[in-house]
């Protein structure tokens, strides 16, 4: 692109920005991501093999019982945030942004307006730009929100008696290092979860279809993986997981803890698959969207 190519295009996509991020829809899936993230799993009492959630630990256990378990220090439950159900709906929250406002210029007809003022190439990489980036934002906001939540309601880590060896298994880098990780964990998990629905509104006006269709697809895709692993497990095979985790549809959220001088064959595998899904669904949207002779409309 020459200069005035890229001021046109960056111009397009602050707009489609504005109109991602400044809407109920963006307030709603960071609010969601927030209150999923206390899904996640606290504590585990072995006597009766009972998991209980964030939420559920916080009514039903007493402070005194809180402080002598390192398990409910806020920076370990921060990190585990993104473990609960959100794995399971996160691909209608990230939706939620996007459609709000892709919906509504499609709807109106402005869509045809701004093809033919920006470009067509121009157009579609921004919204897949606004669409990615406003994914991403709403589930580390989300996260961030919960972060602040559990800081006040749970003791933090420093309150417990951990020795230096404890420590270095729970935050290797330090807790700054451990909060920068998580909050890019979310925003790259949040963003890559867009791309189904980013992919099927190419072809598809329903703004329901789009966010629920996704949510079914990946609820098959994680199913069918864990009940593989389950079974393997089961034959004692245990190398199954390091096989099939980088295809997991969670896996992106481990980019951030990748230490890439020390990169493994199953880490160098994830990376190639989320670059070859995320390509292979950027350019399947700009295809199908150029093959329409309406513009999109």
């Amino acid at each position: 692109m020459q200069a005035g190519d890229n001021m046109k295009f960056f111009h397009t996509l602050k707009q489609d920005l504005n109109k991602t991020i400044i809407n109920l829809g963006f307030a709603g899936a960071a609010l969601m991501t927030c209150i999923l993230c206390f899904t996640a799993s606290a504590y585990r009492d072995n006597s009766n093999d009972k998991s209980y959630s964030v939420f559920e630990a916080f009514f039903s256990f007493d402070r005194k019982f809180i402080e002598a378990h390192d398990e409910f220090a806020s920076l370990r439950l921060f990190q585990s945030g993104l473990t609960g159900y959100i794995t399971m709906f996160i691909p209608i929250i990230v939706a939620f942004p996007f459609m709000v406002s892709f919906c509504a210029e499609r709807n109106n007809g402005l869509m045809r307006f701004t093809i033919t003022r920006s470009g067509k190439i121009k157009y579609y990489l921004s919204k897949f730009s606004a669409s990615f980036l406003s994914g991403g934002l709403a589930v580390m906001i989300g996260l961030a929100l919960y972060g602040i939540v559990i800081s006040i309601a749970f003791p933090s880590l420093d309150s417990y008696a951990l020795d230096a060896e404890q420590l270095q298994w729970i935050i290797p880098d330090g807790a700054f290092a451990a909060v920068i990780k998580a909050m890019l964990a979310a925003f790259i998990y949040g963003a890559f979860s867009t791309l189904p629905a980013f992919f099927l509104s190419s072809f598809c006006k329903n703004p329901y279809i789009i966010t629920c269709l996704p949510f079914m697809l990946i609820y098959i895709w994680n199913t069918t993986m864990n009940k593989i692993m389950s079974k393997s497990f089961e034959s004692g095979d245990f190398e199954i997981y390091d096989r099939l985790s980088p295809f997991m549809p969670d896996s992106p959220r481990q980019i951030p803890y990748i230490t890439f001088s020390e990169i493994t064959p199953a880490q160098t595998k994830m990376l190639i698959f989320n670059g070859a899904y995320l390509l292979v669904l950027l350019i399947g949207f700009i295809v199908i969207m150029n093959l329409r002779t309406d513009k999109g409309n």
